[in-house]
């Protein structure tokens, strides 16, 4: 039980970040509509509103259609003044791009290789860039920096643990390094969460589902997990880590010291290995796998066929332990499509008990590359969390 009061300042600062958060999962509505979703009187949400609009953060987009076909003036964020930036580690590249308050991406300055490079060589070299753009754009107010990595990732402590086929990657405290040569705020979040945020929250094919699970199918696997409309953590940060539960034992040595680990068998690393491995074709990339699978190639088709086997076992596993209502597959593995829509559903048609496999849902992300958009999310929510300095800095 709470035994502290809330007082008066604080309710109107929840207030602003619950209309903030609000407004960019809508994109653009009326106040009407706000005071609706919110659960806020009209009079405090326009109150909000037309201070926001003063200060340059919002702003009215004329009439359009709303609830019932009436025309209304609408409401949204302004692309004016205010970014964030956007950071996307992976094991074979990084992205690092500007966007709005709305999460809509208005430059990407870099898309640079990992491969062979240190830590501490990527790290540095991707805060000279953050701070060039910082300094190259003296017109826009940037207000934090939003990183989605891959994992495991302590959330507590700000540290990676690991990254598997990512050598060096072993407890590199990542906030601490970043956040020493930005001067602006780094919040960092693992990149399945990043995506189940940016899915959930930005995608309106999903916001009726309070239980969703995204499934971050690339250079390796994990999954975001929203439950009663809240991302969940676990005690220290990693839930979801399904990249590393066993799908076969005494196979493969992982990094993580266990045999059998997702990761190994359902990674796009993997898939492309294997195929590598089988046809002799040793110079292929996961972008010409792709290819391969689209024409048909009997060989590739096989191995994609097997690694969807233990891809379907980590799915199982997680409609068995979250009992979502959605699982949405995204990353490298969704460019493939259909095919692996088809693959997974007709395991999960397998399931003895109906009523478990008939009422989950399962689709490809919508957003594309839902990691990296999702670090811009991350970004947001940090301002919105903070609205008292967002307001401070609109003020200078």
């Amino acid at each position: 039980m709470n035994n502290k009061g809330t007082n008066q300042e604080n309710i109107h600062i929840h207030n602003q970040s619950l209309i903030l958060r609000s407004l960019q999962h809508r994109q653009l509505c009326s106040r009407v509509e706000l005071s609706g979703i919110t659960g806020l009187k009209q009079a405090t949400v326009g109150n909000i509103i037309n201070n926001f609009i003063a200060l340059g953060l919002v702003e009215e987009t004329g009439s359009f259609s709303g609830n019932k076909g009436r025309r209304t003036i609408g409401v949204c964020f302004s692309d004016r003044k205010f970014r964030v930036i956007g950071f996307r580690l992976t094991r074979r590249y990084y992205t690092i791009g500007i966007f709005t308050l709305d999460c809509n991406q208005t430059h990407e300055y870099v898309h640079a290789d990992t491969a062979n490079r240190s830590p501490e060589i990527i790290l540095e070299e991707v805060c000279r860039h953050i701070n060039a753009i910082l300094r190259a754009n003296p017109e826009l107010s940037f207000l934090a920096v939003g990183v989605s990595v891959p994992g495991p990732y302590y959330k507590d402590s700000g540290e990676v643990a690991l990254i598997s086929a990512f050598p060096g990657w072993k407890n590199v405290k990542i906030r601490e390094i970043m956040q020493s040569r930005i001067n602006i705020p780094v919040v960092i979040e693992h990149d399945a969460n990043a995506g189940v945020l940016a899915e959930n929250i930005l995608s309106c094919e999903w916001d009726m589902y309070d239980t969703m699970v995204y499934v971050s199918a690339g250079q390796g696997i994990g999954a975001g997990i929203i439950n009663n409309g809240e991302l969940y953590y676990g005690a220290l940060g990693i839930a979801g880590e399904i990249g590393h539960t066993c799908v076969r034992i005494n196979g493969t040595l992982c990094e993580c010291g266990r045999r059998g680990c997702l990761d190994s068998y359902a990674s796009t690393i993997a898939l492309t290995r294997e195929i590598r491995s089988r046809t002799g074709m040793n110079e292929i990339e996961f972008s010409d796998v792709v290819t391969m699978l689209q024409q048909g190639h009997s060989e590739a088709m096989k191995v994609f066929r097997e690694t969807m086997e233990y891809m379907g076992t980590g799915i199982i596993n997680l409609i068995y332990v979250y009992n979502p209502k959605c699982i949405i597959i995204g990353d490298e593995m969704s460019s493939i499509g259909e095919p692996v829509l088809e693959a997974l559903r007709e395991q999960i048609q397998a399931m003895k008990i109906q009523r478990l496999a008939s009422q989950v849902k399962i689709e490809l992300a919508q957003l594309g590359d839902s990691a990296y958009v999702g670090a811009a999310v991350v970004a947001t929510h940090y301002v919105f969390d903070h609205v008292s300095e967002l307001l401070s800095i609109a003020t200078r």
